[in-house]
């Protein structure tokens, strides 16, 4: 068989996988054996298994910035899944001190789309200080998604952090 139907033959089903994950998995595996014409490359990781922009998702994850920081305390389910999650997240001052009477504003948003999520998060403090329950984190089709909360302090100040994740 000539070299040339053979890496078509390879690339076919690639290109076709793809389309299957949308734009977040674009054509890197079929650049990459177009590149070598080898073939030998079909046992590349794809999806989420490629995924590195997300974090590893655990209890007690944090992010933090100049003002606040993030902890998870809590997701149902766990890891994030397609679909509506459950989050319990703790904010705290950059000293470790619980923050209270926070206005927080959760985007879900899929970079890679363009898009968000037609269903807002409600954001409700719990009996423990510091402690949001944040529910429903629509997630509402497999790829990679970027969860920004935007908070403002009592006073007035305002910052935010970002969580990525990838849910299949």
């Amino acid at each position: 068989m000539p070299s040339a139907l053979r890496r078509l033959l390879v690339l076919v089903p690639l290109a076709s996988s793809a389309c299957d994950r949308g734009s977040e998995g674009s054509d890197e595996a079929a650049d990459s054996v177009a590149d070598t014409g080898t073939g030998s490359e079909t046992s590349e990781a794809t999806g989420c298994a490629a995924e590195v922009r997300d974090d590893e998702f655990a209890i007690g994850l944090s992010k933090s910035s100049s003002l606040i920081g993030a902890t998870f305390v809590s997701a149902d389910p766990a890891p994030p899944i397609k679909g509506d999650n459950t989050w319990m997240i703790d904010f705290a001052d950059p000293q470790g001190q619980p923050l209270s009477d926070l206005t927080i504003v959760v985007t879900p948003r899929m970079p890679d789309h363009g898009h968000g999520t037609p269903i807002s998060a409600v954001v409700s403090p719990t009996d423990v200080p510091g402690e949001y329950a944040i529910t429903p984190v629509n997630l509402f089709m497999a790829g990679y998604w970027e969860i920004t909360f935007d908070v403002t302090l009592a006073g007035g100040e305002q910052d935010s952090v970002m969580f990525g994740f990838c849910v299949e």
